[in-house]
């Protein structure tokens, strides 16, 4: 091979490498020139809804998780500063509860649906707006629902089809899923609650025996209520409430099994 065989190929192989430079060079070009989709609204409206309900979502699993469930208690008791809700209450001495909230989950499900609705409703309205203002025509309903399921708390926001031009898209549904064990905290406080109707009290050493995931705290308070706080030992995530059942008045030695009358007590001191 002479040398200008081998100029040659050395010539071919730099004109090779030009090119692919300058290709290179104008793809860049284009990518930056060109102005950024917005994924939020033309490629995944499901992202935007997401940022948009999940924090008011994990505010209201916090102040139903320690409230007793409730996102504004009425019939509650004041404990550390927060508002307990009875879920199991009497009035009396000597009786046991009654339920307050049978169906717990659906009660808490009802709750968080109230405080997260007007934020979905919100966001949901504020994406298709936001679609129909880049010429998209969308159309569809405007349902939302909240669920307590086991593993996740879901909001699932009805679909809607869009389209323009000749392209179109179809959602079924949208679906902001928050990974939470409430579902098994709620479970147990449930059967918790069902004892202290039932007996007065429960015997949370047991329950700590079937569940070894779960740690169970029981205060008892002068005026015969309950804080009990149901929390997972892997998240942390924890559930509390109040009860009154079975209460004793002051002066009630439960030790020695007699009441001591008041004017007793007041004569002693």
């Amino acid at each position: 091979m002479n040398m200008l065989e081998i100029k040659g190929e050395r010539g071919q192989v730099a004109i090779f490498v030009i090119l692919a430079i300058v290709i290179v060079a104008a793809v860049f070009l284009i990518f930056w020139l060109t102005p950024a989709r917005n994924i939020f609204t033309d490629a995944q409206p499901t992202i935007r809804l997401e940022e948009c309900v999940m924090p008011t979502l994990e505010e209201g699993i916090d102040k139903t998780s320690l409230q007793g469930g409730g996102i504004d208690p009425e019939n509650y008791y004041l404990y550390q500063g927060e508002k307990i809700e009875y879920l199991c209450f009497t009035n009396q001495y000597y009786e046991t509860c009654g339920m307050q909230r049978p169906l717990l989950k659906q009660y808490v499900e009802d709750e968080l649906y109230d405080y997260v609705e007007p934020t979905a409703r919100g966001c949901l309205d504020d994406v298709r707006d936001d679609l129909e203002r880049r010429g998209w025509d969308v159309s569809g309903s405007r349902d939302i629902d909240l669920r307590i399921e086991p593993g996740s708390i879901d909001i699932i926001m009805s679909g809607f089809s869009m389209t323009r031009e000749d392209t179109g898209e179809m959602y079924d549904e949208f679906v902001v899923s928050k990974r939470t064990d409430l579902y098994n905290l709620l479970m147990i406080s449930t059967s918790i609650l069902n004892w202290e109707a039932r007996y007065g009290d429960s015997e949370i050493v047991s329950y700590m025996m079937y569940y070894p995931d779960m740690r169970i705290g029981k205060e008892k308070q002068p005026d015969g209520t309950t804080i009990y706080e149901v929390s997972s030992r892997d998240t942390g995530r924890e559930f509390v409430f109040a009860t009154r059942s079975l209460a004793w008045p002051p002066g009630y030695d439960l030790e020695e099994a007699i009441y001591v009358p008041r004017r007793e007590i007041e004569n002693e001191e």
